[in-house]
């Protein structure tokens, strides 16, 4: 068994659904720097200079628990994108893909080459093309097996490993049930005014960006757990039909 296919097996033995790999090379030209006001996105050489592959996994969130976010307005920790800024939120879908993908980390690192975590590079961009499926209409990130129910996160590493080919399809087609679904009315096909999206009014409630009919609907629709926490907004998810499980089925992973 080849380094490649021993790292995928093992990717999947600790709970993604699907790895991708590709070189710094095949991902030159995507996106980086300030995006809006949400992230600053990097380039792998960027986040370590000797990078030979970058590895994409996905996660299936099957719960909507998955998309918890924690507001902290006094905790002296730090922001994922902006290290010099005092941690805004937890978000628990990224503890539970750090905690997971550490394992990564650390096969590779055992195996006596450098690794690290990365959610600053692209990752949806990174991910189509490490063939892991197509960017829909919705903009999130569209795979055969789950739609767009998966979460994301890369390993930068030394280690030479064989790449995957680019997702070439649209898996969207003609289909459009997830622009129809926002209630906001942030998506056009494969494009989202990202002001006019609730989750993005519910991570900044002092934007000044923010129409104030979108603002209503956040204080309306979003679910809030607790004062300081909410969950996302998935509805442009919950409409997809790719990947969509049936209501008689069981949603959680089968056991190993």
């Amino acid at each position: 068994m080849t380094l490649t296919e021993d790292l995928k097996q093992k990717a999947v033995e600790v709970g993604f659904v699907s790895i991708g790999i590709s070189n710094p090379n095949m991902l030159s030209g995507l996106p980086h720097g300030w995006i809006s006001t949400v992230c600053n996105l990097r380039s792998p050489e960027e986040e370590l200079p000797t990078v030979k592959s970058v590895i994409l996994l996905s996660y299936y969130a099957w719960d909507k628990a998955f998309n918890l976010q924690v507001n902290s307005t006094y905790l002296q920790g730090r922001d994922m994108y902006t290290p010099k800024v005092p941690l805004e939120n937890y978000q628990l879908y990224y503890e539970v893909l750090k905690n997971k993908a550490w394992m990564i980390v650390d096969y590779l690192t055992r195996k006596g080459y450098t690794a690290l975590l990365s959610l600053t590079i692209p990752l949806k961009t990174a991910a189509v093309r490490c063939g892991l499926g197509c960017q829909g209409k919705s903009t999130l990130l569209i795979t055969p097996s789950h739609g767009p129910r998966i979460r994301l996160i890369s390993v930068l590493t030394t280690a030479e490993l064989d790449i995957d080919e680019p997702y070439k399809e649209d898996l969207c087609k003609k289909c459009e049930k997830c622009i129809i679904a926002c209630p906001t009315k942030a998506l056009e096909p494969y494009k989202i005014t990202i002001n006019r999206c609730m989750t993005y009014a519910a991570e900044k409630p002092h934007a000044q960006d923010v129409p104030n009919d979108v603002r209503n609907l956040e204080k309306r629709l979003i679910q809030r757990p607790t004062l300081n926490s909410y969950i996302e907004c998935t509805t442009c998810i919950e409409a997809c039909p790719i990947g969509k499980p049936l209501k008689t089925e069981r949603t959680l992973p089968a056991e190993p």
